[in-house]
């Protein structure tokens, strides 16, 4: 099981190594789970203290992707 802050701070430190800014208050609350956006696409994080290890992963991933595909699209209208 992974600590949702830890999951939080991983995030974060993704979000900055791609030069976004991260808040550790989501975009959107839902009813067990939150929501943050990059690039217009939402990576969805359950509201429990601590979350299965390949949930956290499956969102460290997606989370990854869309930080990497939104910082190419953003490089690439900079041209």
């Amino acid at each position: 099981m992974v600590k949702r802050k830890e999951l939080l701070d991983r995030m974060a430190r993704l979000a900055l190594e791609f030069g976004f800014e991260f808040s550790k208050s989501p975009d959107v609350h839902g009813g067990s789970h939150d929501k943050w956006y990059v690039g217009g696409e939402a990576v969805i994080v359950p509201r429990h203290n601590e979350i299965n290890e390949l949930t956290a992963k499956r969102i460290l991933r997606v989370w990854e992707a869309l930080l990497d595909e939104t910082a190419r699209r953003e490089e690439g209208h900079g041209q």
